[in-house]
């Protein structure tokens, strides 16, 4: 999924889970907009540590299920020292990001690093893509799409899916609904 549809889906996920009143405190919604960046967002970096791996699979096994289990609850639990809400605020958007990966056609491995067990390429719904400005990566999805013939859709329709999802979770949240 392109940085867009991870940080308003994590932005959506972390507003569920908390009252207005807490939403509306400047400092708060600051929390959420950073732990949706960093975890929702930044955790695609990893890419810079699998330098060897092809570039269709430049994933690490920290945005695998086993990754978010073994950094993101230990991480959860001690940020949660300093602040209980860290705890949901670490969680939420981790989860997102895992989530919304395996909703992409790409190959994943779930147990990594214990298993070389894989989710084969071409088993999900949306083709990687950019919004705005088609970047290297999405230029050589559609290229791999057409080649191996799978199927899947743009994820830029996920984008509208997730802003309406945004949009209601907060009139829902303001009440308006």
């Amino acid at each position: 999924m392109n940085k867009i549809n991870h940080f308003m889906f994590a932005v959506g996920l972390c507003l569920i889970f908390f009252e207005l009143n807490f939403i509306l405190n400047f400092i708060n919604l600051a929390f959420i907009i950073i732990f949706s960046l960093i975890f929702g967002v930044l955790i695609d970096y990893d890419y810079k540590f699998n330098r060897k791996a092809p570039w269709y699979h430049k994933r690490t096994w920290i945005q695998e299920p086993l990754g978010f289990i073994l950094v993101g609850l230990p991480l959860a639990f001690i940020l949660s020292l300093f602040n209980k809400n860290f705890f949901i605020l670490v969680l939420a958007p981790y989860f997102s990001h895992v989530l919304l990966d395996y909703l992409c056609i790409f190959g994943t491995y779930p147990l990594a690093p214990f298993s070389k067990i894989k989710k084969k390429e071409g088993f999900g719904i949306f083709i990687p893509d950019d919004l705005f400005i088609k970047s290297e990566n999405p230029r050589n999805w559609t290229r791999r799409v057409k080649v191996k013939k799978i199927k899947g859709i743009s994820e830029n329709y996920f984008t509208i899916f997730n802003l309406i999802l945004l949009i209601t979770i907060l009139l829902f949240k303001l009440k308006i609904f």
